[in-house]
């Protein structure tokens, strides 16, 4: 009798098992989007833990490891923390606190609470525990934020303005129209108050006609070029059926959303060539402006000469090709950041090595949809930051802190079994071709692949790490 009852009741519970779902790792939303994590985040003590790299950069914050105190302090603005593995003890801004669960190794990677960080670094975080999700609000002091969106060798950017005005710039290729919908719904737009097509070659227009499907458009703008393609005949029949506003963008007019204004600056003639002919608009966002230029190239940028096209973002012409962003021009708008939206591996090679010389030459920080996928600048109007993933660029660039100069990088000892780079997440043998590109300044050593996995770095895929 005693073992038909186990029997019966060990089937009962393995029959539970079966048919009841896994726990599913929390979710965690920032600013609208869903991030996703090599390792997923946990539960433990009813404090979410998350993957301590992926949370602090994705925070826009940088990174300093100390392997053999076990410590990690990240900085952003003028707010630094400081974790330790195992200790509930915190610090921020040299202040200690007391954590309710310690940052921890699991599965080989360090895990921190996700409440804590995030909130020592100026975001508001809210708890749904009937559907596990986290939601992360970095943006209560940003009044602009400006997506330019991988979508491979294309040109698609959405501005998200104060009061629910929406703009879209472009919209990728045929092949990309339903990811820049999905990209939009995931920004949580109820409609788009302007669409702006610079010119009709395909990899800027093709995909707007799945959005003006998908979202009410309240206004369209392009540069009245008519052209004899499929891609362009699928974009015009598309605003027909919208039946919204249409207009031809004409030098010196402005579109104003409250305090913020987006201002046409060309074509400023015809130059019979969709490039040249591009839309040329500027957002003004007080002390920060924006500069967009779509596939113009010397010719109509020499137009602009003389004109007010300072700014301090660059989205720059024609995805960098060596056609496009002239010195003249460069030193015109005198950029700080430079973004290229470009596709790997395109076979017209862009961004061309000449366009980023010069941009260089001129230390102007420079971010590609092809290395770090999708592009956002956020703006108070003041201040502007710059997330990315590395490698081309730290993952926040903040106008308020520049770079001291005065201070010379020093090599730090070449001891250790394995090395990473402080701008990437992987490590590597020192005899790898990625190893011997990182900067003397970036290296961070490891003595053991554990050591390197515990600071949350990766293997290279080339030499295994």
């Amino acid at each position: 009798m005693k073992s038909r009852l186990f029997l019966t009741i060990t089937l009962l519970v393995l029959s539970f098992l079966l048919i009841s779902p896994a726990l599913a790792a929390p979710k965690v939303i920032l600013d609208g989007q869903q991030l996703t994590f090599d390792v997923p985040p946990v539960v433990d003590q009813g404090r979410v833990l998350v993957p301590m790299r992926a949370i602090f950069e994705t925070l826009g914050a940088s990174i300093n490891w100390d392997p053999a105190a076990k410590t990690v302090s990240a900085t952003k603005e003028q707010t630094t923390v400081k974790l330790t593995i195992g200790i509930r003890t915190a610090y921020k801004n040299g202040t200690p606190g007391t954590l309710d669960v310690p940052p921890k190794i699991v599965g080989g990677r360090t895990l921190v609470p996700l409440r804590f960080v995030s909130e020592a670094l100026g975001s508001e975080v809210l708890w749904d525990g009937k559907t596990q999700t986290v939601t992360i609000n970095s943006t209560s002091g940003v009044k602009v934020t400006v997506h330019i969106i991988d979508v491979g060798q294309g040109d698609a950017i959405y501005i998200s303005l104060r009061d629910h005005n929406d703009i879209l710039i472009d919209g990728g290729d045929n092949t990309q129209g339903s990811a820049v919908v999905s990209y939009l719904t995931n920004q949580g737009i109820d409609d788009i108050e302007l669409l702006v097509a610079t010119h009709p070659h395909a990899d800027h227009i093709g995909g707007l006609d799945d959005v003006l499907a998908a979202f009410k458009v309240e206004a369209v703008v392009d540069n009245g070029m008519v052209v004899d393609t499929a891609t362009y005949r699928d974009y015009r029949d598309a605003v027909k059926a919208e039946g919204c506003p249409y207009q031809k963008a004409v030098p010196g007019q402005s579109w104003v959303f409250g305090s913020y204004a987006l201002k046409a600056l060309g074509p400023v003639r015809d130059h019979g060539d969709a490039n040249n002919n591009s839309v040329v608009c500027l957002l003004d966002c007080g002390e920060i402006e924006f500069l967009f230029t779509g596939d113009a190239e010397a010719e109509a940028e020499a137009d602009l000469l003389g004109k007010a096209v300072a700014a301090e973002i660059l989205k720059v012409g024609h995805h960098g090709s060596r056609t496009s962003t002239s010195q003249a021009f460069l030193a015109a708008v005198s950029p700080e950041v430079a973004v290229i939206s470009v596709g790997a591996g395109n076979t017209y090679g862009h961004p061309a090595a000449s366009t980023l010389q010069r941009l260089k030459d001129m230390g102007v920080g420079i971010s590609r949809t092809d290395q770090n996928g999708t592009v956002i600048i956020t703006t108070d109007g003041k201040t502007y930051h710059v997330i990315a993933k590395p490698p081309s660029m730290p993952p926040v660039i903040n106008k308020s802190s520049p770079p001291d100069e005065s201070v010379q990088p020093v090599e730090p000892a070449s001891t250790g079994k394995y090395v990473g780079s402080a701008k990437s997440d992987k490590y590597h043998l020192p005899s790898c071709r990625y190893a011997e590109q990182i900067a003397p300044e970036n290296r961070v050593w490891f003595s053991s692949e554990a050591e390197a996995q515990a600071a949350g770095y990766v293997a290279c895929k080339v030499c295994g790490g």
